[in-house]
């Protein structure tokens, strides 16, 4: 899709992944709502982001994307102040096992509730302008690990709700398209888990080091060309430092 001037919603996006992709979609010309848990922090970041691209171009609304009626809420102020919404980003997310509903609420059932806000909004059949639907899966959604096993089966699911919508026949009708954001262990907040928050929390460090982590500016790039593909739906894309950027491109046809 084109950047410039398009309508931006993100989840999960006063830090980490979440603001900066928000930031890299403010650079290409995009207006962008962001919504956070983290009210101070997300506020903080509003004023950054109005200050570098102007007042009129990011608005933060608190958010617990754990309930689906502050979920639905925020979507509604979103399109209110954003007039429509093109892209829609499913960013939120948290890595703990001990936590295990949250872990659930946030990770698939706030992913498949905002994408199918989303698609209800989009959708050209009723009215809509179409657009992009991109989760942040993780490559969790495709690999598995022993020490998190619920939140591998949460980005199995919200990989497998995006796949099993893009195959729909009907999605160019529709004017949508879905593709999944997978990348690997990544600088950021959520792999500050503790040793309740996993598994086999000793054995797991090792996602933290320098020999296996990737940086915010790598995802972002691989974020920015999934997001500006002109036909992504169905696709996923894989990153982490040992094997770059892998793009996969679904045929979108039922078995």
């Amino acid at each position: 899709m084109h950047l410039q001037g398009a309508k931006a919603l993100v989840t999960g996006a006063a830090q980490g992944l979440g603001k900066a992709f928000s930031e890299a979609l403010l650079s290409r010309g995009a207006s962008v709502c962001f919504c956070d848990i983290q009210e101070q922090k997300g506020k903080d970041v509003e004023r950054e982001f109005r200050a570098k691209y102007g007042d009129d171009k990011a608005l933060f609304i608190y958010c617990d994307v754990r309930s689906g009626e502050m979920l639905s809420k925020m979507f509604n102020e979103a399109v209110s102040w954003l007039g429509h919404i093109d892209l829609m980003v499913n960013n939120a997310g948290i890595a703990n096992e001990n936590r295990f509903q949250d872990t659930i609420d946030i990770n698939l059932v706030a992913g498949i509730k905002g994408s199918q806000l989303a698609i209800n909004h989009m959708r050209k059949d009723q009215g809509g302008k179409g657009g992009v639907i991109v989760s942040t899966v993780s490559i969790a959604g495709i690999n598995v690990h022993y020490a998190f096993p619920v939140y591998t089966a949460c980005k199995h699911g919200l990989l497998g709700f995006t796949e099993s919508w893009a195959t729909n026949p009907h999605m160019k009708e529709l004017g949508i398209q879905m593709a999944c954001l997978c990348p690997a262990a990544t600088n950021t907040d959520i792999l500050n888990y503790g040793k309740n928050d996993c598994l086999y929390y000793d054995e797991t460090r090792y996602l933290t080091q320098g020999e296996y982590l990737m940086e915010i500016d790598f995802v972002v790039k691989g974020f920015l060309q999934l997001v500006e593909t002109d036909d992504c739906n169905g696709d996923t894309m894989t990153l982490s430092k040992a094997d770059g950027i892998g793009y996969h491109k679904k045929n979108c046809k039922l078995v």
